[in-house]
């Protein structure tokens, strides 16, 4: 190779980096503490949590301030925790370009940090070198490239003069000079980086949870404006229509819901990663419940990744040494065959055969050729490669041949990849290898057979796919014929016309693609850019796409999709762009994250429908009183007390409640499905007015018969504050009666309504206690009332479910 290139001055180097930058890849700067504080005060429940802190605080009710404040404080804390850890255990996203690297500046010679690179720079690669910026070629000998990084392909790429090389990949053999093209966000790299730094789509949850809390603040300012048109007719004052204003906003909102659906995805969270999957954000672990197509990859999640001999077929020990001597260790079929051998010829001296020249294999030639130092009076010429066509440059009989042909056409139709040897002893002076040396005359040895083995449990795993009612695509680099067997080995029988090749996704619009997309069940001989394509075509579709990917070349996709998955051994840019990072690269740890998922969505509306009719019996009680002129049966903190605290407890004891067996033999609720549907409303609006209703004819029924206020309101306050301790073991299993499904499962929920009792108790008994909350004491025949009051309430909801699951109106199963 010419060694007397020039390169460009240092004073070049200085004005090019002031024009170009450091040779670094764009990157989000560590998260701050600041940052996830913020991010959990965006949430619209939390605006409405707000706007209520304001109210109390313009009428100087502190007590409730303070109360609604916790509520806030409590939901920020979970959620900064969680996430904080998720994002620490991932960022990384600098392992590309911190290298040193050899580069030729006026004529010289020298080692620098890749971070000063700039255009212009000629680069110096051998053997085991990264690239550190994307280049042009110069000069090349018998280079090879591993571009898996970039393209997905794990087989090395020949390189020779002008041929463009980029960033992240790795010099697998020979040498080169590279002019640089770009450095950092110019690169391909650098472009992919500063994609998956855009600003992220909202997920199905996200959609449905700002719907929700819109749906929550139109209840609340239309109360609010009935309530001042109330009062401007019953001639009210301004500060007497606040208050009342005050109590009526802080019913309509469940303090307790916000802190239950943040414990929920962080419960959710922590379950997958025991179950080996780490998920990077709240919101996203439940997006998983809602996965409709699930992309994957062949390699190393269906099937182990990693190559097993399973078959020696000629002379062993000749096999053995020609494996060990002759190889580059650069593909995972030579790895496996080299532990193979190894372990078969385990004092060989392997070292003392020096190497003196080679041909790296590629996948235009099909071969590797090893020239090494073998007997005193002559050296071997080692050819390994593809058999079928190595056995062509061998002398062999015909019927041999013949023999081999059959027995490689075989091995092949099982899925097995295989490795072809031969070699041919030559004059101890030859020191290079030549092209026609290697294609004639050479001495058979035989094929080792390996065969990537199907991960154990995944058959199971993918029956359990088919049963979630969730659509399986299969995309991969390989050989349609490859994936094919793997997957007839897992009882998928496709026909032609589920199979498509990259080449036609390519060809393609993407409307014609949404179109064919939902015919094909696997997608071979793939590139990254298709692989965007087929979620964006999917997500055209209107399917909730969760993909998986572990190369830079798979972050755009990873990014587009609304579940990015990637592999533990992923690339940092790959894991950067997901959601989910499988720590046992295993299908089944999908699944295992779907199933969490959905087991958050049923305990989201659990707890809905536990928190909000019980708000709404609140709101209800409070209207009967103004619009009858009455004052006010409750005060806003016994319904802050309700709310956050005697009712606080089980409602969190719901977000933990364990999954629903058969939960994954249902299919996946639609993409469009409201957090809170038209049945739920339905059983909200029935069970708050009958709670409602009896509260408040215990709270009329004490006024009138005692004429005192304070006594009817600690009644009120007692019978809202317990009958929700009841109705929870209902609303637990929403799909059977009480008596058939295990209540008892949930021990925490048991704790929780103990102590939701105890904390009902409390403000009764001091006399301390009691002037807080503006109550007095009440005997034992108002307990007695309040707990049957409770129990009829509870049979109510046993009936409700009763005559929803009759009338088929029940979509929801729990």
């Amino acid at each position: 190779m010419d060694s007397k290139l020039i390169g460009i001055s240092e004073d070049e180097v200085e004005l090019k980096i002031k024009q170009y930058g450091l040779n670094k890849l764009p990157e989000k700067p560590r998260p701050s503490l600041l940052y996830f504080v913020i991010k959990q005060l965006k949430s619209p429940l939390v605006y409405v949590l707000i706007f209520a802190l304001f109210l109390t605080l313009i009428i100087g009710d502190y007590k409730d301030s303070f109360v609604i404040f916790i509520a806030i404080f409590i939901n920020t804390l979970l959620g900064v925790f969680q996430e904080k850890k998720a994002s620490d255990s991932l960022f990384a996203l600098k392992k590309y370009i911190s290298e040193k690297v050899v580069v030729i500046r006026d004529g010289v010679r020298k080692e620098i940090d890749s971070l000063f690179l700039v255009p212009g720079d000629i680069v110096f690669l051998r053997q085991g070198d990264k690239v550190t910026a994307d280049g042009v070629i110069i000069q090349a000998n018998r280079l090879f490239l591993d571009e898996s990084v970039i393209t997905g392909e794990s087989i090395p790429v020949a390189k020779d003069d002008k041929d463009e090389v980029f960033t992240g990949s790795i010099v697998v053999s020979g040498v080169c000079f590279m002019k640089v093209v770009s450095t950092g966000n110019n690169t391909v790299i650098g472009k992919i980086a500063s994609q998956i730094q855009e600003k992220e789509e909202e997920t199905p949850f996200q959609i449905q949870l700002k719907f929700f809390s819109r749906q929550l603040l139109l209840v609340i300012l239309f109360l609010l404006i009935f309530i001042f048109l109330v009062g401007i007719v019953k001639g009210l004052g301004l500060f007497e229509i606040l208050v009342v204003s005050v109590a009526l906003a802080v019913s309509s909102i469940p303090e307790g819901l916000l802190i239950s659906l943040t414990v929920i995805l962080v419960i959710g969270m922590r379950r997958t990663l025991k179950r080996k999957g780490l998920v990077r954000s709240l919101l996203a672990a439940e997006t998983l419940g809602g996965v409709t197509t699930l992309c994957i990859d062949k390699t190393g999640t269906l099937t182990e990744g990693k190559m097993k001999v399973v078959g020696v077929f000629g002379d062993k020990v000749k096999l053995a040494k020609q494996v060990l001597v002759a190889n580059d260790l650069d593909d995972p079929i030579v790895i496996a065959s080299y532990d193979w051998a190894s372990g078969f010829l385990k004092d060989f001296g392997k070292d003392k055969f020096e190497r003196l020249d080679s041909i790296p294999f590629s996948p235009k030639d099909r071969y590797f050729a090893s020239l090494n130092r073998w007997g005193k009076d002559f050296n071997r010429l080692f050819v390994n490669g593809a058999p079928d066509i190595i056995i062509n440059w061998c002398n062999i009989s015909k019927k041999e041949k013949k023999r081999y042909l059959s027995l490689i056409d075989e091995l092949t139709k099982n899925g097995n990849r295989l490795i072809g040897f031969a070699f041919k002893d030559v004059l101890l002076g030859k020191d290079k290898i030549l092209d026609g040396d290697v294609k004639r005359d050479l001495n058979w040895v035989g094929v080792i057979s390996l065969y990537d083995p199907v991960r154990k449990g995944v058959a199971d795993a993918l029956e359990k796919t088919r049963r979630a009612g969730i659509r399986l695509l299969v995309i991969t680099g390989d050989y349609p014929n490859t994936a094919e067997f793997v997957l007839r080995q897992m009882g998928f029988n496709l026909e032609k016309e589920e199979i498509m090749l990259g080449s036609d996704v390519e060809s393609m619009s993407l409307k014609d693609l949404s179109e064919a997309v939902g015919k094909v069940k696997l997608f071979a001989r793939t590139k990254p850019d298709q692989k965007l394509k087929i979620v964006e075509a999917l997500k055209q579709n209107g399917e909730v796409v969760a993909m998986m990917g572990d190369g830079v070349n798979d972050a755009s996709a990873l990014h587009r999709a609304d579940i990015g998955i990637a592999v533990g051994e992923a690339t940092d840019v790959a894991k950067e762009s997901s959601d989910l990072v499988l720590l046992d690269s295993n299908f089944s740890t999908i699944l295992a994250a779907i199933e969490e998922g959905r087991s958050m969505f049923e305990n989201i509306r659990k707890v809905v429908i536990y928190l909000l009719s019980d708000s709404f019996a609140e709101i209800l009680i409070i209207l009967f009183c103004i619009v009858l002129g009455l004052p006010l049966a409750l005060l806003p903190i016994h319904i802050l007390w309700i709310n956050l605290v005697s009712d606080g407890f089980p409602g969190i004891a719901i977000a933990v409640d364990p999954k629903r067996k058969g939960i994954m033999n249902e299919p996946p609720r639609l993409p469009s499905e409201k957090i809170v549907e038209r049945w739920m409303i339905l059983l909200i609006a029935s069970v708050s007015f009958f709670a409602g209703l009896i509260a408040f004819i215990f709270f009329l029924v004490t006024y009138k018969s005692t004429g005192n206020l304070v006594l009817a309101r600690s009644v009120a306050f007692l019978t809202l504050g317990l009958n929700s301790l009841f109705y929870v073991f209902s609303v637990k299993g929403l799909t059977m009666p009480f008596w058939k499904h295990n209540f008892l499962n949930n021990r925490w929920l048991v704790l929780a309504v103990f102590a939701g009792f105890l904390l009902q108790a409390l403000p009764f008994i001091s006399e301390f206690t009691r002037d807080l909350f503006n109550i007095t004491a009440v005997g034992i025949n108002y307990w007695i009332l309040a707990i049957l009051a409770s129990f009829v309430v509870f049979l109510f909801v046993e009936f409700f479910k009763l005559v929803l699951k009759f009338k088929k109106n029940f979509i929801y199963a729990s």
